[in-house]
């Protein structure tokens, strides 16, 4: 219902249509099944070493160093691999390599598992949106677990 609320707002402020940077990705989610793609800086990334691996720190650093340079979004893949492992050091390898054949191959059971498992177009919309909306929720506490609050 808030979302709903919000979007009378948003219109009735003047808006001749609703605009994606007007929302959040829950609401985008809600409303048009927009599928968000996450964004991991430099820190971001350096925080997820420090926290999945401490006592391995540089290893694991140079584990993610073997992803190919030419992928733009080396970090995104980076936090794919370490979400993947799951803080086995020994299964960084095989994601590295799988994340070189494909990058989808780590980025979809990482960021999207429920529609990794069960096919994107496979359920329907509603099933699609709810499965993107606790992919999204279930990505962003992994993300900011352990971090401290600025």
């Amino acid at each position: 219902m808030r979302l709903i609320s919000r979007i009378k707002a948003l219109l009735g402020s003047g808006a001749a249509e609703l605009k994606s940077d007007q929302l959040t990705e829950r609401e985008l989610i809600r409303l048009k099944g927009f599928q968000p793609v996450a964004r991991i800086s430099d820190d971001d990334l350096v925080f997820l070493i420090q926290r999945e691996f401490p006592n391995d720190v540089n290893v694991v650093r140079d584990k993610l160093n073997g992803i190919d340079d030419f992928f733009e979004e080396k970090n995104r893949i980076s936090a794919a691999v370490l979400k993947l492992a799951d803080g086995d050091i020994t299964r960084l390898d095989e994601f590295v390599q799988r994340a070189n054949s494909d990058f989808r191959d780590v980025l979809a059971p990482a960021e999207y598992p429920r529609q990794f498992r069960y096919g994107f177009g496979n359920r329907t919309e509603e099933e699609s949106k709810e499965d993107s909306l606790q992919d999204w929720e279930e990505y962003c506490a992994w993300k900011e677990h352990g971090r401290a609050m600025e």
